[in-house]
């Protein structure tokens, strides 16, 4: 479950920040599809990278 809502915060957070900067930019286009991928991959490497930082946090 804890993973679960990690990769939502992640993947809400970041389609909205793209989404947001898209708008704001005029000399990018704004694309949903590109977003939503873009934001599933940064949600997949954060959770992993998340992960991997308290583990070796943990064994200090």
């Amino acid at each position: 479950m804890k993973i679960f809502l990690y990769f939502i915060y992640f993947f809400v957070s970041f389609f909205i920040l793209k989404s947001l900067l898209d708008l704001v930019i005029p000399a990018i286009d704004f694309h949903v599809y590109l977003n939503l991928v873009t934001a599933l991959f940064f949600a997949l490497f954060m959770i992993l990278l998340d992960f991997f930082i308290k583990k070796n946090k943990n064994k200090k």
